[in-house]
């Protein structure tokens, strides 16, 4: 007679469940890892003889999860998993074509084809189905995706696995998956290749669109100020900005980028701007070094542009490790003895350094757009928010609120005393025309 299973054994065997479970399954995608479906694949070789390996990457660019940060990263990796699961379901894949992601929270998805009844796998024809496989994903991915979000691009590059009786399976498939890496790896360097000399063109003939957004005063709903936005040529990869600045910024372009962006947008600006209000321009912390884009070619352009030092905004993004804080720390109050006013982006999502706030002393703290969307509903958002408002009144600073989309939010932050705001609700970006292109 066996002896009934104790409480404690139940929870002890539980706990070790779940803790193994957390190591083969993704809970963000839903999919196996790798470790996970190894026996299946071991299995579906030693049954078919040959398998194809489809190794996708959606980490490539690298500038969605910096930018608009991880909750919506973790969004479009759902997305895609949803994707791949869609065309094995209608058919477009396999029945049992394997799908899986290399770790838990990877962005790196795996799918081992077994290929059709009667097909051969062989190189040409792998060729072939890798390449209609992009495109199917292409065609379905924008329907899992949620509303507005950009449609993520991704390195692809596969492999073929046989069955050989003198070789382990599992190694089998990991030298296919070496293989399939290496072929994205010379992917993305031809892709960055093109994409560094399509930058080029675009900066040396000046092809940015400058756009406006209104920061208003959420009390009169009073215009105070003007954030720049650059854009790439309409309808071309590099319309979007963070996709713009991320290549800039991998391709060693970034400074060059920057000055065109400043020239253009002093350029235009005294015509946009009223009387008394600010222009707020967005400036790498990298860069700031440069004497183009926040040093003495910034000032003169400034003074030539007929602004005063006191109606632009140097906005900054702090995202750069400890050891290099001190040269742009110093480059900042620099430009506050000037009399140019400075803002902290992204304050609640990745600034991570109090001291600097006291040491760079800003005049705005700009809160992120990624904690003012649906902070009507959120007390945790609502509580960093008013701590946002506490420490901006200790410092002397004012509370920018970012993104604000919808009127419930718009009413909670006048409800908790946030004084600026701008977002698709209140006005959107607006395009400016300017006379002729101006050299970096």
């Amino acid at each position: 007679m066996s002896t009934p299973a104790r409480p404690a054994d139940y929870f002890r065997l539980r706990a070790e469940w779940l803790r193994y479970k957390n190591h083969v399954m993704d809970s963000n995608t839903g999919l196996p890892t790798l470790v996970a479906v190894l026996d299946d694949v071991r299995r579906l070789m030693e049954e078919r003889g040959t398998l194809a390996l489809l190794y996708i990457d959606l980490g490539s660019e690298g500038h969605v999860e910096p930018v608009h940060g991880w909750q919506a990263y973790d969004e479009l990796l759902r997305a895609f998993a949803r994707t791949l699961v869609s065309l094995r379901e209608s058919g477009r894949l396999g029945p049992r074509d394997i799908i899986a992601v290399m770790s838990v929270r990877s962005d790196k998805f795996l799918v081992f084809l077994r290929g059709g009844d009667g097909s051969v796998l062989d190189p040409a024809s792998l060729d072939l189905r890798a390449a209609r496989v992009r495109e199917l994903i292409l065609q379905a991915l924008p329907s899992h995706l949620p509303p507005g979000a950009e449609r993520p691009s991704f390195d692809m590059g596969h492999a073929l696995m046989y069955r050989d009786p003198m070789l382990r399976a599992e190694r089998s498939i990991h030298r296919a998956l070496d293989e399939a890496m290496y072929m994205t790896l010379g992917e993305r360097t031809r892709d960055e290749d093109r994409r560094g000399q399509g930058l080029d063109e675009i900066i040396q003939k000046g092809q940015v669109r400058t756009l406006y957004q209104p920061i208003l005063d959420l009390r009169t709903e009073r215009v105070v100020g003007h954030e720049i936005f650059t854009r790439g040529p309409a309808g071309s990869p590099f319309e979007e900005a963070e996709r713009l600045f991320a290549v800039a910024e991998r391709t060693g372009r970034l400074a060059e980028l920057e000055r065109l962006s400043r020239a253009r947008a002093l350029e235009s600006a005294r015509r946009h701007l009223g009387p008394g209000t600010k222009l707020f321009l967005n400036t790498s912390a990298r860069v700031l070094a440069d004497p183009e884009v926040a040093g003495a070619g910034f000032v003169r352009r400034v003074e030539e542009s007929g602004l005063r030092h006191d109606e632009v905004v140097l906005e900054i993004t702090e995202r750069v490790p400890r050891e290099e804080r001190e040269p742009y720390e110093a480059a900042l109050r620099e430009l506050k003895r000037q009399g140019f006013g400075i803002a902290i982006d992204d304050m609640g999502a990745g600034y991570s350094s109090l001291q600097a706030l006291v040491t760079i002393e800003p005049d705005y703290l700009k809160f992120d757009i990624a904690l003012v969307r649906g902070i009507d509903r959120s007390s945790i958002k609502r509580s960093l928010l008013e701590t946002v408002v506490d420490l901006s009144g200790r410092i002397g600073a004012k509370v920018v609120a970012e993104g604000i989309e919808a009127e419930a939010e718009l009413t909670t932050l006048r409800d908790m005393g946030v004084p600026l705001g701008q977002g698709l609700f209140l006005a959107a970006p607006a395009a400016v025309v300017t006379s002729a292109p101006v050299g970096p």
